[in-house]
């Protein structure tokens, strides 16, 4: 009986040694977050989780800020529909592949990111990746997609034609020659922002006729085309690029102003000419305080090295 007890319980052992499944995770501070955070039930940096532990984990996984260069094992989390990994230095290419029920996805500021796939996550709906490092991303597979960021990135070309629920589109201040937006609901996009891109010529449209068009904001060396041929044969004269945008105006107690430009500055005028704000301005976004200003009608004068630019400016 005794011999019987003692076998049965070797066996026992060796089958839980057998069936219980790690996965790596490389960095540490992945594997930290995992533990702080209750999903690594060993609570031990060792370089690894049990891979039930991932399987378990649903909802959403929201690690923003933990100073996690490397997600490996993300894989194992087959059951979460959120990932927030934004504010991280990952420096890692991720694959999502195998986390399909995704339906959030968020790297923003992430800006080491080299690459992301997100294949066959048919449920996605909102993806960003403000301020990455990728060039190519490719969406044509994620048909639920609603809301799509990559501001302030560095991405080249974007197809958005197979995304068919799109509504809200970001992609300002990327390095885009290519944005295909023939998605068959032009109409229902109620954000869309694609000023500097200074390289983007074409964008193409379902219908350059949309009413809908209007309410984009594009670069002024944008144009809308509705195929190949069209954008092909545009009108080949200089067509002066926009150096400052200035928003929002009308104000109440700041304004951005983003610069294309290394050298420039700001000067505000009141209706009688004088001079009563000035400042240097920044390559990029820069945050003005006007809180000091009356409310009234303004010029606000933009100047570069090439370029001088005098905009009516509201102050609330």
């Amino acid at each position: 009986m005794k011999k019987t007890t003692y076998l049965l319980a070797i066996l026992i052992a060796f089958q839980t040694l057998t069936f219980a499944q790690y996965t790596a995770i490389p960095d540490s501070n992945f594997e930290q977050a995992l533990i702080t955070f209750g999903y690594d039930s060993e609570g031990t940096l060792d370089g690894q989780i049990l891979t039930a532990d991932a399987v378990g984990a649903t909802g959403s996984l929201a690690f923003a800020g933990q100073n996690i260069s490397d997600i490996t094992g993300i894989e194992a989390f087959t059951n979460i529909d959120g990932l927030n990994m934004s504010y991280n230095p990952i420096n890692v290419a991720v694959d999502l592949t195998s986390n399909s029920l995704l339906t959030s996805v968020n790297f923003e500021e992430c800006n080491s990111l080299p690459g992301l796939t997100i294949t066959n996550l048919t449920d996605l709906q909102v993806l960003n990746v403000f301020g990455t490092a990728m060039t190519t991303l490719d969406v044509s597979t994620n048909t639920a997609l609603t809301d799509f960021t990559a501001r302030n990135g560095s991405l080249t070309s974007l197809d958005l034609s197979a995304n068919t629920s799109i509504v809200s589109v970001n992609v300002r201040n990327c390095a885009l020659t290519s944005l295909d937006m023939r998605n068959g609901n032009n109409a229902n996009v109620t954000s869309f922002n694609a000023d500097f891109n200074g390289n983007l010529t074409c964008i193409f449209v379902d219908d350059t006729t949309e009413p809908n068009l209007t309410t984009w904001s594009v670069d002024a060396g944008s144009t809308f085309v509705e195929n190949e041929a069209e954008c092909a044969t545009l009108s080949v004269k200089s067509v002066k690029a926009l150096v400052f945008d200035l928003y929002p105006n009308p104000a109440t107690d700041r304004i951005n102003i983003a610069s294309k430009t290394q050298s420039a500055s700001v000067e505000i005028y009141n209706i009688t000419g004088k001079r009563v704000f000035s400042r240097d301005l920044n390559l990029g976004d820069n945050v003005i305080n006007i809180g000091s200003l009356k409310s009234g009608v303004y010029l606000a004068r933009l100047i570069s090295d090439s370029n001088v630019e005098t905009k009516k400016l509201i102050i609330n």
